[in-house]
């Protein structure tokens, strides 16, 4: 077929080969994305599943996109396919790319970082797209079979870290270099909760297999594979299941996460707090009945539940985005697709989001769902009429590929280089560790928490020098530059994201470590904290720490009363009973201290160290008490017989004397009593 004489029609023909031969290329490339993103993580990064698995799925998305467009050159018909899911998803893209710029700069690279973020969506619809392109029921099918077969390597993962003894358990791998540390809640997918929602997805699919061939009355062997395949997920769902009510499902409360949107909404109804900075809004609007739960030291960056997370997000305009999506997919109840469709769009509202689920839902919204429209490619030019609208969207798409791969590899090498860094740490390699770091936000300068873990550093380093016995000159000096860059960095932290009070309590603790050695600090320390506060105004610990600072200042009343606040905010916080107990001792309220110490005692556990020093305390603290009491009892006794005067038995007083020169002349007249005729009453 390609072996025709004339070289025109050899290059055609050998161009339509391989356009052929392209076609199947991205069609085995998409079914191996199947297979590797559930499993796929990074550990030579810092997180490497949250953005190692991002950093999977952007990588693979750009990939597609590419062997998509070698496939549009190449091919006679240029043609793309859309529907009516495809536009209503670029419309969302827009609305995140509106909210993402009017991040901060550090707040925006976070953004494209984490799960649920810029780089979370914009990957998502790329894969969408190049899905659309090729899909048809045949390929859909095939996909499948290869997350299935992901979904077995999870399984048999998820069996194995089941059975291992809990004395082993961390397992770190390898024991000199760890790249992974595996608990009882490890998954290759990132987590029990994404693992769960694989298998039920599974579970589903080879379900109604299963019940297709049964309603054909096909014979017994035909459907056994799709029978074996139900048995086998359904044990590891149940399995799965087990391990989440064992362990405890980290997700923040409902209560908080409805509080969190509606705040949001008041203060920021149309633009949200941006795509990926649920954190903000966390940190802003979370009530004072957070604290009294159980994960109330924990910063959430999700929702428990994705159509809050959304609103929060991305306010009223994401939210109306998502309720069309369900009034389309409701449309489709006809459809043989329909119930898989709404269970996972369920799954995805009503469960904290996860990127298995995302995944799953845009890939089932990509197969076929809606009829799709070819729409030409055409913008011909010159005398021959040559067609350059293909190349034009090539060079584009190409264009955004190189940047977006110049941005990955920054993002990339930033998190490797500041993974080793922590490496030399935890092996007390000061100068590594501080070279790294450099390195780290060289590379990228934008990320704020590198920012933070750099002044941390310097303040460590600087501690090391000053605690020499013989501190030389050159010492000081290292110490004077390292402080300035600890405060600088901690500083620039800020810049990038001047709304986390993360940042602002960072730079408060490290100007609280300087007072002795920096005139101000203590001044300078407090204002940090008060702006943190402002930030994160019912977060206990930033009262306490703040109280902490007054009273090493000896300043026992705002110590005091940050302690109230400490205890108002969280009313069964031990260590802040325990603060303000002492803060009324030093204040001379004894009686006070003891009854703020005898809660602080109800809180800690009986078998605690805490609760026998603080029963020593208490006990030292009540005789002191009983012994003020009697002092002062018997001072008021004292106080009260030397008060004591006759009341009734009084002798006369003189007149007084006065001189006549002291005399004021005044008319009589005017001074005397009236007169006033007795009357006579009669009998």
């Amino acid at each position: 077929m390609c072996g025709e004489k004339g070289l025109l029609k050899i290059v055609k023909k050998n161009v339509f080969c391989y356009a052929g031969v392209m076609n199947n290329i991205l069609k085995y490339y998409l079914r191996v994305v199947f297979l590797l993103f559930p499993i796929a993580f990074v550990p030579i990064i810092l997180d490497g599943f949250a953005f190692g698995k991002n950093l999977s799925l952007m990588i693979m998305a750009l990939l597609a996109l590419v062997l998509w467009i070698i496939k549009l050159l190449t091919n006679k018909e240029k043609t793309v396919k859309t529907n009516k899911l495809f536009w209503l998803f670029l419309v969302f893209f827009v609305w995140t790319i509106v909210s993402f710029f009017r991040l901060d700069a550090g707040v925006r690279m976070q953004s494209l970082m984490l799960p649920m973020g810029m780089g979370t969506v914009g990957s998502l619809l790329i894969l969408f797209f190049v899905w659309l392109q090729v899909n048809d029921k045949e390929e859909t099918e095939k996909q499948f079979l290869f997350l299935t077969i992901s979904g077995l390597i999870t399984g048999l993962v998820s069996l194995i870290v089941f059975m291992l003894p809990a004395g082993k358990l961390p397992l770190s791998l390898p024991k000199n270099n760890p790249l992974v540390s595996i608990n009882s809640a490890w998954s290759l997918t990132g987590s029990i909760a994404g693992e769960t929602i694989l298998f039920a997805f599974l579970i589903f699919g080879w379900l109604k297999k299963l019940i297709s061939k049964i309603k054909e009355k096909a014979e017994v062997m035909a459907y056994l594979t799709d029978a074996l395949a139900v048995a086998f997920f359904s044990l590891l769902f149940l399995l799965d299941i087990y391990r989440i009510f064992k362990l405890g499902w980290v997700v923040l409360d409902r209560n908080s996460t409805w509080i969190i949107a509606v705040e949001t909404f008041k203060t920021n109804p149309i633009f949200g707090v941006g795509i990926g900075n649920f954190t903000q809004a966390f940190n802003m609007f979370k009530p004072a009945s957070y604290n009294l739960t159980e994960y109330w030291t924990s910063v959430f960056s999700g929702s428990s539940m994705g159509v809050l997370q959304i609103w929060t997000e991305l306010g009223i305009v994401g939210l109306a985005l998502v309720t069309y999506l369900v009034l389309m997919v409701l449309k489709m109840k006809k459809t043989v697709k329909f119930w898989q469709l709404a269970l996972f769009l369920a799954v995805v509202l009503f469960l904290p989001l996860n990127l298995i689920s995302i995944f799953l839902l845009v890939w089932l919204l990509s197969a076929n769902v809606l009829e799709t429209k070819e729409n030409k490619l055409v913008l011909n030019v010159g005398e021959n009429n040559f067609n350059v609208m293909p190349y034009l969207v090539a060079i584009l798409i190409l264009a955004g590929v190189g940047f977006g791969g110049y941005w990955m590899r920054k993002m990339f090498l930033g998190d490797f280089y500041m993974r080793q860094s922590l490496l030399a740490a935890s092996k007390n390699d000061g100068v590594k560790t501080y070279e790294l770091q450099i390195k780290a936000i060289g590379i990228n300068p934008s990320l704020a928490s590198y920012r933070k873990v750099y002044s941390q550093t310097n303040l460590a380093l600087t501690q090391a020098l000053l605690s020499n016995e013989e501190i030389t000159d050159e010492d000081k000096e290292k110490a004077s530059t390292l402080v300035q860059q600890s405060v600088r960095e901690a500083k620039a932290a800020i810049s990038l994201d001047q709304k986390n009070p993360e940042y602002w309590y960072n730079l408060a603790n490290i100007y609280k470590s300087l007072v002795g050695l920096v005139d101000g600090a203590a001044d300078w320390s407090y204002q940090a904290y008060q702006q943190a506060l402002i930030l994160d105004s019912t977060n206990p610990s930033l009262y306490l720490d703040m109280g902490g600072l007054f009273y090493a200042a000896g300043n026992y009343e705002q110590a005091d009363r940050a302690f109230e606040e400490a205890v108002t905010n969280k009313n069964d916080f031990a260590n802040g009973w325990y603060n303000w107990a002492n803060s009324a001792k030093k204040l001379n309220k004894l009686d006070v201290a003891v009854a703020r110490l005898e809660q602080a005692l109800k809180l800690v556990p009986s078998d605690s160290g805490d609760y026998e020093t603080a029963s020593k305390e208490l006990e030292i603290w009540k005789k002191e008490l009983d012994e003020a009491v009697k002092q002062q009892q018997e001072m008021l006794k004292q106080q009260q017989a030397e008060q004591k005067q006759p009341e009734t038995l009084k002798t006369p007083e003189p007149l007084p004397t006065v001189n006549p020169e002291e005399k004021v002349d005044v008319s009589s007249e005017e001074l005397e009593p009236p007169v006033v005729e007795p009357t006579v009453t009669e009998e």
